[in-house]
C-alpha cells in the first residue's frame, strides 16, 4: 500500500511539474511575441511619418489600423495592403488613417500620403479622411471610404482608382455616396 501510495505521489508530483513547465513557457513566448508587436507597430497604428513603418503596419503582420501623422511623400513607391484583420469589434475591416483627432475625436488634422500606387490586397480595407495622392489599386472585396459623423465623404483620391475585376466596381458603386471615396482621376477596371 505505500509503494502504490509512493508512486501515486511521485507520478503526480511529476506530472505537475511538467505541465507548470510547459505551460509557463507557452505564456512568456506569447508574452515576448505580443511585446515585440507591440513595438513594431506602435508607430504605424498611433501614426508615423516614416513609410517603411507604415508599410510594415499594413502588411501581413501589421495591425488592423495604420495611420500618418503629418504628410508624407513616397511618390517613387509603392504601399502594399495584405492580409486579413478584425477591428476591435470583432469585424473583418483595415483601416489607413490619414488624420489626427483631439480627446473627443474630433478630426484636428487632415493629410496626405503621396504614393506611385496604393495597392490593396485586404479585404474590407478603407481609407479614412485624408487623401491619397496616387493611383490605388483594388484587388480585395469591400473596398469604401470611412463613413460616421463628420467625416462622411472626407477621404480622397488625387488619382486613379482601379479596380481588378468589374464585379469589385460594380460592389463599390452600390455603396451610397457618402460612403465612396472622392476621386479626382477616373474609375475604371483594370
Amino acid at each position: 500500500m505505500n509503494k502504490k501510495l509512493l508512486s501515486l505521489l511521485a507520478v503526480s508530483t511529476l506530472s505537475l511539474g511538467v505541465l507548470t513547465a510547459c505551460g509557463s513557457g507557452e505564456k512568456k513566448s506569447e508574452e515576448t511575441k505580443t511585446e515585440q508587436s507591440a513595438e513594431v507597430f506602435a508607430g504605424a497604428t498611433a501614426g508615423t511619418d516614416n513609410f517603411d513603418t507604415l508599410s510594415k503596419g499594413l502588411s501581413k503582420e501589421g495591425a488592423w489600423i495604420a495611420a500618418i501623422s503629418k504628410d508624407l511623400d513616397a511618390s517613387d513607391k509603392t504601399l502594399n495592403v495584405e492580409g486579413d484583420f478584425k477591428n476591435k469589434e470583432g469585424e473583418e475591416a483595415r483601416k489607413l488613417a490619414l488624420y489626427t483627432q483631439d480627446a473627443d475625436r474630433k478630426v484636428t488634422e487632415r493629410y496626405t500620403l503621396t504614393v506611385k500606387k496604393l495597392e490593396v490586397n485586404s479585404p474590407k480595407f478603407y481609407i479614412s479622411n485624408g487623401t491619397v495622392k496616387g493611383d490605388v489599386e483594388v484587388n480585395a472585396e469591400g473596398f469604401h471610404g470611412q463613413t460616421g459623423k463628420g467625416v462622411d465623404g472626407e477621404a480622397m483620391i488625387d488619382g486613379n482608382l482601379i479596380f481588378k475585376n468589374q464585379e469589385l466596381l460594380d460592389a463599390y458603386n452600390k455603396l451610397p455616396s457618402e460612403e465612396q471615396v472622392k476621386v479626382t482621376g477616373e474609375t475604371t477596371v483594370k
